[in-house]
């Protein structure tokens, strides 16, 4: 039910802000939004499967003041990870004090970001995101989304060439998770895609699938890069080598609405410009590789935020153009990605676990909601959280 109610409240701006082009108001309706999603995330109680490791891992940190007796050498994650948790733990004891804390840095930097590239539009991209990656994000990936974060203070780095700057972000983020490494290639994207192209994007997509195929990418990785035993760990625990034809479609399905967002920028390149959009062009690539190498899926949560302006962006263009004889096609591409993005969305949630835990799908890892204020163990997520690890 708290969900629902959240979806509305962030509902009310968008209609009347986005939609109906009203004025006043907007920074009250910008910081409540803001400040429920922190206390919504914040609050929790053993809400996200990896919330629940991260809280029994949490009591075997030590503070601050005790950090020399902790080894960051033989630890699972990487160390800026620990000396937050010590941080916070130097604060207080108890785990609401860490996800306060990691809420408030994620939806703040989210909510930047939003409106500082989605500035007419930026209450609709703050209501996707709470639909398609709020839980996921602020409940699972804790570690990948300071990482995420930390890439949207950067990218105003990133966009005018301020190396120094944007590499000192990559590397902080190295020391949180491996996975930011994909941060280091971004600027790639400028030099080779500057325009989009979605004929190109097809003919990268397909060389890339095939190629992918008959190449160990992992073998090549572990080559040329200086990789560390955790390293290879982290490989070994997210990649999967062995995707079925259920699973290459399904990741194909990803791809759908970036691939019709490209074909409709670069019908409308002359009225459209987003700065940022070559990175939009890295989700072609990693989906690619995604479609044999499970891991790399995971590299697309670094571009989820830019694929929420992207969208936001190119949709208010197509609906308020009212041009509908002119621009019948792009209306219906426009419907296509819409709908395959919700659509996937949905499916997301509505995984089913039934292998895992009786009558139970992946909604059950957030659903129902559990506060602080009143915690509660919810039978069927413990059960479901520890299956999955003994599986």
């Amino acid at each position: 039910m708290i969900y629902f109610v959240v979806f509305i409240l962030l509902l009310i701006p968008v209609f009347w802000y986005d939609w109906m082009a009203k004025t006043g108001g907007e920074n009250k309706w910008y910081y409540l939004n803001l400040i429920v999603l922190i206390l919504l995330a914040g609050l929790r109680y053993r809400v996200g499967g990896d919330t629940m490791t991260y809280m029994e891992q949490f009591e075997e940190i030590p503070s601050l003041s005790e950090y020399k007796n902790f080894d960051f050498v033989e630890a699972a994650y990487q160390p800026l990870w620990y000396l937050m948790n010590m941080l916070s733990k130097s604060i207080s004891d108890s785990f609401t004090c860490f996800q306060l804390i990691h809420a408030a840095f994620v939806n703040i930097s989210f909510f930047y970001f939003f409106r500082k590239y989605c500035p007419n539009y930026y209450f609709t991209t703050i209501l996707l995101y709470y639909f398609a990656y709020f839980c996921y994000l602020n409940m699972e990936v804790l570690r990948e989304s300071l990482c995420v974060s930390l890439l949207l203070w950067a990218t105003p780095a990133l966009l005018q060439k301020r190396w120094l700057a944007y590499y000192s972000f990559c590397t902080i983020c190295f020391f949180i998770h491996y996975s930011s490494m994909i941060m280091f290639v971004l600027p790639l994207l400028f030099s080779f895609l500057k325009k989009p192209n979605w004929k190109l994007q097809i003919a990268i997509l397909s060389c890339l699938f095939v190629a992918v195929g008959f190449v160990d990418i992992i073998d090549v990785m572990l080559e040329l890069l200086p990789i560390s035993p955790q390293f290879t760990e982290m490989l070994e625990n997210y990649i999967d080598t062995d995707r079925s034809l259920g699973g290459v479609l399904s990741q194909l399905f990803v791809y759908v609405p970036i691939g019709g967002l490209i074909y409709l920028h670069e019908k409308n390149e002359k009225d459209i410009d987003i700065s940022f959009a070559p990175i939009i062009f890295g989700v072609v690539i990693i989906n690619t590789m995604a479609m044999h190498l499970g891991a790399f899926d995971r590299l697309i949560n670094y571009f989820k935020p830019f694929i929420l302006v992207y969208l936001v962006q190119i949709s208010y263009y197509i609906i308020s153009s009212k041009k509908f004889v002119e621009y019948q096609k792009s209306f219906c591409v426009l419907f296509v990605v819409l709908f395959v993005f919700i659509s996937n969305s949905v499916r997301y949630y509505t995984k089913d676990l039934s292998n895992i835990y009786p009558n139970s799908s992946f909604i059950n890892v957030y659903h129902p909601y559990h506060s602080v204020l009143n915690p509660t163990d919810d039978e069927r997520r413990e059960k479901i959280r520890e299956n999955m690890m003994y599986q």
